[in-house]
């Protein structure tokens, strides 16, 4: 097979979360994209995981009423991460982490949710919160893919129940009541 040059504004290696986050991004500003990915199926990481962000001071809890505490969110982190700790990069990530949300709800069909209570993994710890920075993308048709869905990554087996990824939102509280309520069986 003969090798051929491309040209390209943004070359985006993996299709995972941040890399597809980035094509689209990128591409919404009329750069010329290539996303590569070295594995079978698209979706990284991310494909195995439940799809939950936790990203502080976003419209989405502002307009639900929740109020972040000025700087408990970086408090939160400093905690958290420890030695790890990067001012720099926690500054821009609870700058820029809301805007993203904002341009992806705007730009295109990603959209989230936010339960009412979702606390943080260490409420208790200084700046932790019992809700308001964690958020999960919206369910998703994958019918509207045809026969692209089987190119996406699989959920992890240990995660699934028949087949089926179940998140921590509706649908989990639909299986646990699953024997108990007619509209929860179906």
């Amino acid at each position: 097979m003969a090798q051929e040059d491309i040209t390209v504004d943004v070359l985006v290696v993996g299709t995972g979360a941040s890399g597809m986050a980035t094509a689209v991004t990128a591409a919404s500003q009329g750069l010329k994209v290539l996303v590569v990915e070295k594995e079978a199926r698209y979706g990284g990481t991310t494909a195995r995981s439940g799809g939950w962000l936790w990203i502080p001071g976003t419209r989405l809890a502002t307009e639900q009423g929740i109020v972040e505490p000025e700087g408990a969110a970086k408090a939160y982190l400093r905690h958290e991460t420890t030695t790890h700790f990067d001012e720099k990069r926690v500054d821009a990530f609870l700058e820029y982490g809301p805007k993203a949300i904002d341009f992806f709800t705007r730009n295109t069909c990603v959209q989230f949710d936010m339960p009412a209570v979702f606390p943080d993994y260490h409420a208790e710890a200084t700046g932790g919160q019992p809700g308001g920075r964690s958020m999960v993308t919206r369910p998703f048709n994958g019918h509207e893919l045809g026969k692209r869905i089987k190119q996406l990554a699989p959920p992890l087996p240990e995660l699934t129940v028949f087949g089926m990824m179940l998140g921590s939102g509706p649908e989990i509280k639909h299986f646990m009541r699953a024997f108990k309520s007619p509209t929860s069986f179906v």
